[in-house]
């Protein structure tokens, strides 16, 4: 194979002029592991540092160009920034045909800023360029790339190498600069680096890594650069470094906590405003507590905004300005739980370290206890019983004398009016000497004498307060509680007084009461009915079919059927059968004519069998017989009144026609044949006799109202006001009454009768009405329910009701009269004084009784008169 050397050095951009004064500031972000950006920058070091990925304010130290992006400057930089003193260090930068040197200072300017003063220079021959590489601490080496015919590059040949890069490869100088790379390493073609070498040679990107030699347990920062046509490769031990950071790490990530290192940021003016968040270890365990995968190099305030709120960000604050630790607890939602933390944060450098440590599981156990605790506090506190822990107290021969109230609840102090811290440490003979006496302190001492609890009621002399009493015997002492049962003792003594009142009420009751529990079969079905109740009243009832007598108690010993085998082939027996069947009432009436009696039998479910109450129902039988006897009596008299109506109509009347039609004529043809006595008592005739035929008119009307049941329809109320107002049209205008009428709903009753009504009111209105004044009236409503009527209806059919008033501003009445006025020919005031026959008031109540309805009146002499009608609606 024809190996070929290829020159050394390619075409290489070289800088136009040579920068003499470059300066940057550069900002640290975070410690220990820490991380630079530039932070200020003069026109020389934009210069110096062109091209660079982005701007080159705020870039980062691995986006700046090489040999700046170096370990070396980085392990430089973090030196300075944690020890605080200023060094030097000489960087490369491959040329063209040469190679540019940069004299490199480090000054630290405060907690966490840098300035970086690079100088920049071309050394004049290859023995200055030797010497500087010699004075570097990091190895340095120069290979050229070997290609064969076909310009394959095949291996490298060192041609420059300083004594660090000796010492760190473990191979003498004279091996490295006279052997190719393929002779000094067995299996070059398995070599990573020399794939890498030819990559770089052949696309002019830069490597730069870290690189661990497992067969010399060293590790090496790597950066290699093109450089002509081979490579520029510098590399550094880091192993110290790294095996320290490894150690970290792995201490950091077997640790329980989580442990995060934040960073210092200020304001212009010094003010701390937030953290960054910077090295620490990234457990899975707290993955759910973190906004996001991993957190390095956010701002804590960003991830967690929350901070200023729970006021975690002032304590963190705190640490740093005052350099005291703090160590606290805090919890957090996370979905449906509460996890808790136990937090420690030490200021270290320009930041604090936090460590956090999940406590949920113990916090949660703790605060179980504490809730229990209080729990019990809280119970034993509001509890209706009064508790107390009593210790004993005894004489020299050991006899039990007194007890000490160690601890009482709040119920207990409340019943002694004290608080419980006022009561604890008092002796029972000193705070409740009563009980010395009254055997409570006996039945104490028993209990702890023998270590049997005791439990018993116990009441005030006047028995208004009863407690249920329980001593239980303990280490040194007795425990004692106090329960006010009052209540429930009054219930139970209220309980046996109902039963004797149920007792006596079951004993006194003139119907059979009898409880029945069926007596099922194997196929599910009774077969007869035990007899579990029966009172005095059954062995009289059922005494008439029996033939003899048996008392109450022997009623209890027999089934249904032994005692009445008959009744099973009677409908009786049948409907207890369907009551436990189907759980139905029944109600049902027997007569047995061969004794002259009627039953009223009342079955119900009760229980798992039935109640069946049995009523001798034959005097009411007799009674309704009679009811309806005198029911077909009154029918006969309606029709007797219904003839006597038609004889008032027709026969009574057209007499009095006559005596007015002759009465007529004599005072028109005949006056002057009488003197003025004979016309003043014809006049007077006339005059009764149209009282007369006024009187038998009223009266037939009130006797259609007893008689005649019309339809009821839907009718208009306004309609029949304004029909009534134009029937009196001539009335309201000769008296000059003022007539008022509000709106009026609509009603269900018969046209006729409620327009008697309307026009008997009316009248009454216009009629009595103050002397000289003309009449008022006012006709309105309102609607109600039928439990705010005067006489409240609370049956479930009742809807709706009208209030229907007629008010009038007249001469008004006594209340004395407000039922009387209502009846028949009952007249408050002299037919010389107002005319009328005293039937229309009694006709109005007709009406309303006919109208379910009812009729109110309020009045006062001289203050006017209030008719109000109750109507349903429906």
């Amino acid at each position: 194979m024809n190996v070929s050397a290829q020159p050394f050095f390619t075409p290489t951009a070289k800088p136009t002029r040579l920068v003499r004064n470059a300066l940057l500031v550069v900002e640290a972000l975070s410690t220990p592991e820490a991380s630079f950006r530039v932070k200020q920058a003069n026109t020389d070091a934009e210069q110096l540092m062109n091209p660079v990925d982005g701007p080159l304010i705020g870039a980062t130290l691995d986006q700046l160009p090489t040999p700046f992006n170096s370990a070396e400057l980085h392990g430089q930089l973090k030196q300075v920034f944690s020890k605080g003193v200023s060094t030097q260090c000489t960087l490369l930068r491959p040329l063209v045909d040469s190679m540019l040197v940069f004299d490199c200072r480090l000054l630290k300017a405060d907690s966490h800023l840098l300035v970086l003063s690079v100088v920049a220079s071309e050394p004049e021959d290859m023995d200055s360029l030797e010497q500087v590489l010699e004075a570097m601490p990091a190895g340095l080496a120069l290979f050229r790339a070997v290609r064969n015919d076909k310009q394959e590059i095949i291996d490298f040949q060192a041609v420059l190498c300083n004594q660090s890069g000796a010492r760190l490869s473990r191979q003498s100088r004279q091996d490295i600069l006279t052997k190719p790379i393929s002779q000094r390493y067995a299996d070059m073609k398995a070599y990573e680096l020399f794939h890498q070498y030819v990559s770089i040679v052949t696309t002019g990107e830069p490597l730069h890594q870290r690189l661990y030699l497992p067969n010399q347990d060293i590790w090496l920062d790597i950066s290699v650069v093109k450089y002509g046509d081979g490579v520029l490769v510098s590399f550094q031990d880091i192993t110290q470094g790294q095996k320290t950071t490894a150690l970290l790490e792995s201490v950091m990530n077997s640790s329980p906590a989580a442990v995060r290192y934040y960073e210092s940021i200020r304001d212009e003016a010094g003010q701390l405003i937030d953290f960054m968040t910077s090295t620490g270890n990234e457990l899975a365990a707290y993955l759910p507590f973190r906004a996001t995968q991993s957190t390095f190099g956010t701002r804590l305030l960003d991830l967690y905004p929350y901070l200023k709120e729970n006021g975690l960000f002032e304590r963190y604050v705190a640490v740093v300005e005052s350099g005291q630790s703090d160590h606290f607890e805090t919890s957090r939602t996370l979905e449906d739980r509460v996890v808790w933390f136990d937090c420690m944060a030490v200021r270290h450098g320009n930041g604090f370290v936090l460590t956090s440590l999940d406590i949920t599981a113990r916090k949660e156990a703790q605060l179980a206890q504490q809730r229990q605790g209080n729990l019990l506090q809280t119970v034993l506190d509001n509890s209706l019983t009064g508790i107390a822990r009593l210790k004993t107290r005894q004489n020299p021969v050991g006899q039990i004398v007194d007890f000490t109230l160690e601890q009482v609840n709040a119920t207990l102090a409340k019943t002694l009016g004290k608080s419980p811290d006022a009561v604890a440490g008092k002796l029972l003979s000193e705070l409740m000497p009563h009980q010395m006496t009254n055997g409570l302190f006996e039945r104490y001492a028993e209990v702890v004498r023998t270590g049997e609890p005791q439990r018993f009621e116990l009441s005030n002399p006047a028995a208004t307060i009863w407690y249920d009493v329980s001593a239980v015997a303990i280490a040194d002492g007795l425990i004692v509680t106090f329960m006010d049962i009052t209540a429930s003792k009054m219930a139970q003594l209220d309980l046996e007084e109902q039963a004797d009142l149920i007792k006596g009420v079951l004993n006194s009751s003139t119907s059979s009461i009898l409880v029945l529990e069926p007596m099922i079969e194997g196929n599910g079905q009774p077969m007869d009915f035990l007899i579990t109740l029966a009172n005095p009243a059954t062995g009289r009832l059922f005494f008439p079919f029996l033939g003899h007598d048996f008392t109450q108690e022997k009623t209890r010993t027999y089934t249904l059927l032994t005692l009445f085998p008959e009744v099973k082939e009677r409908a009786l027996y049948a409907a207890l059968m369907t009551i436990v069947n189907t759980g139905e009432t029944i109600q049902s009436s027997i007569e047995y004519p061969e004794l002259g009696l009627t039953y009223d039998y009342d079955l119900r479910p009760f229980r798992q069998g039935v109640l069946m109450i049995t009523t001798d129902s034959t005097p009411l039988r007799v009674y309704q017989q009679q009811l309806e006897a005198n029911n077909i009596a009154l029918s006969r008299s309606n029709e007797y009144l219904q003839q006597f109506a038609y004889v008032a109509s027709h026969d009574l009347q057209e007499p009095l026609r006559k005596i007015q039609s002759f009465g007529d004529m004599l005072l028109t043809q005949y006056a002057k044949a009488l003197d003025a006595t004979g016309q003043d008592i014809l006049r007077r005739q006339q005059h009764a006799a149209q009282r007369m035929q006024s009187l038998v008119k009223d009266l037939l009307n009130y006797s259609r109202l007893s008689t005649e049941q019309l339809p009821f329809q839907p009718i208009s109320l306004q309609w029949l006001i304004e029909e009534v107002i134009s029937d009196l049209e001539t009335t309201i205008q000769e008296t000059g009454a003022i007539v008022r009428v509000d709106p009026l709903p609509i009603i269900k009753g018969n046209s006729t009768q409620l327009r008697q009504l309307l026009q008997n009111l009316m009248t009454n209105a216009l009629k009595f009405s103050k002397p000289g004044q003309p009449p008022r009236v006012t006709v309105d409503s309102f609607l109600l329910t039928a439990d705010r009527l005067p006489q409240p209806r609370l049956t479930p059919d009742q809807g709706q009701w009208v209030a229907l008033r007629v008010s009038d501003e007249g001469i008004g009445f006594d209340t004395l009269y407000k039922e009387r006025i209502f009846e028949l020919f009952q007249r408050l005031h002299g037919r010389s004084q107002y005319t009328g026959t005293g039937i229309g008031l009694a006709v109005v109540k007709k009406v309303v009784e006919n109208h379910r309805g009812q009729i109110m009146a309020q009045s006062q002499p001289g203050e006017g008169a209030t008719f109000t009608i109750y109507l349903p609606m429906t």
